[in-house]
């Protein structure tokens, strides 16, 4: 009769004490509300002194953690490292024996510092993505904006246009995003944003309205039931597909759009801008941002760029006005010699200012911005899974880096590539891969560790004793 082997028993593993849970709760609560108030102080940018806003506080409080949340991020990574590169560049510039240009230290100090605000604020929003939802942390950010654009409204000539719509926005999509409503989410999302686009016509903000309605577009072609394919057909790539129609669509938008502003179906007011801009220099797009063409030229006349703080000398506003008058641009409004050229330049892109304040490797960091957010869109759009959010804010990154200024539009820019990056998975998380290899436990003393030794060696285990 063979003796009854009983297996060993497992070992008991204690429940966690409840003050130890109770502990781990308070720990994410409070990390919870840092990542909370940070994005509320980033939201707002409220100015305190010398240029240091309460973005810039969150970014110092913070820069442990952040800084972090970058290894996650290779994009992220390379974007930092090139603002470095930038600001150097921009200093270098300034203080080159050959530029003949004067420096403004105040309005150098307050480009560099606004510059990696918003890149440190990059990095906050990345890792406040760690700790909250996507929806909570879009609507957290538009919220503490919206304060401050309420609370500067009433001194604002349009406060939608220049205050409220993007925050406004933030605070609908992203409360949409956080109630996770399933059956009913793109038909809210659409109704949102048709919402908002009528509010920017009726407010005389042109260029919301059509984004606001092509986010629309994409959201409801985004939610189209596939097609089925044949099995040698499913592996094809679908980027092809997606860059063509989002080129086809966007370009066949602006075309619908400009036909709607001439036609006065959008009110007389807008009728009568657009022809004007129209009849000057023979498209929406030359007339409502002429300043590329004065870009041109000054890229001619001194392509390394001008350096921080640099002021410009009557020859750079006499290049920029023939540049404009090439367009059919009247430059005696007083536009080009106070804000464009008055002390500093303001060339009305994110990246014709990069370039005039850093140079080339200011020009190269907002085209890696660019190429980041997307890439990032287009594979969220390819996959089915890009929030309206994220496609709203991506293509008013695209028309800010080639058509908003650097100083109040960067920031814009680069939450909208902080929404959309994703973290870099590990090689042992993805699918597919092999398992990590890993020591086979080792045996308990004892007479069965003394047999399996023995065995190894070469010797006969010992024999087996048979209970009568």
């Amino acid at each position: 009769m063979r003796p009854s082997t009983a297996a060993a028993p497992e070992p008991t593993v204690r429940p966690t004490s409840r003050p130890a849970l109770l502990t781990a709760r308070r720990a994410t609560l409070l990390t919870q509300l840092v990542a909370a108030a940070a994005l509320l102080a980033l939201g707002a940018d409220l100015t305190l002194k010398a240029s240091v806003t309460t973005g810039t506080l969150a970014a110092l409080a913070l820069l442990p953690v952040w800084c972090a949340a970058l290894r996650e991020h290779p994009g992220a990574r390379a974007v930092v490292g090139l603002t470095v590169a930038a600001l150097a560049s921009g200093v270098l510039l300034a203080a080159w024996p050959d530029n003949a240009h004067d420096v403004e230290l105040r309005y150098a100090y307050a480009t560099a510092l606004r510059t990696a605000t918003v890149v440190a604020g990059l990095g906050v929003v990345l890792w406040c993505r760690r700790v909250l939802q996507l929806g909570t942390v879009v609507l957290l950010h538009g919220a503490g904006a919206l304060a401050v654009g309420v609370l500067h409204s009433p001194g604002s000539p349009n406060p939608w246009k220049y205050l409220l719509a993007l925050p406004v926005s933030l605070v609908a999509l992203g409360a949409l995003q956080r109630l996770h409503l399933r059956r009913g989410a793109t038909p809210a999302a659409v109704l949102t944003l048709l919402l908002l686009a009528a509010v920017s016509v009726v407010n005389d903000y042109r260029s919301f309205f059509g984004f606001t309605a092509l986010t629309a577009g994409v959201v409801l072609w985004q939610a189209r039931r596939p097609a089925r394919r044949s099995p040698s057909r499913r592996r094809l790539p679908r980027w092809p597909t997606v860059v063509l129609v989002v080129v086809a669509g966007g370009y066949a938008f602006s075309r619908a759009v400009t036909s709607l502003l001439l036609s006065g179906d959008l009110g007389a007011e807008l009728q009568a801008r657009t022809q004007a801009q129209v009849r000057a220099s023979g498209s929406l797009l030359a007339g409502g941002r002429p300043e590329w063409f004065a870009t041109r030229l000054l890229v001619r006349e001194q392509p390394a760029g001008f350096g921080l703080g640099a002021v410009p000398r009557s020859s750079d506003v006499l290049t920029a006005k023939e540049g404009l008058a090439t367009v059919g641009v009247r430059a005696d409004n007083g536009y080009v010699d106070h804000y464009m050229f008055g002390g500093q330049f303001r060339l009305h892109s994110t990246l014709a200012d990069a370039w005039a304040a850093f140079g080339w490797p200011g020009a190269a960091l907002m085209v890696l911005v660019g190429v980041l957010i997307a890439t990032a869109v287009l594979a969220a759009l390819a996959e089915r899974s890009a929030p309206p959010v994220t496609v709203l804010l991506a293509l008013l990154a695209v028309w800010d880096l080639g058509f908003g200024p650097l100083y109040s539009n960067f920031g814009e820019v680069a939450l909208a590539l902080a929404l959309l990056l994703r973290r870099r998975v590990p090689a042992a998380g993805r699918p597919g891969a092999a398992p990590p290899p890993s020591r086979a436990p080792r045996p308990p003393a004892g007479p069965a560790s003394a047999a399996a030794g023995a065995s190894r060696r070469g010797a006969a285990p010992p024999p087996r004793t048979r209970r009568t």
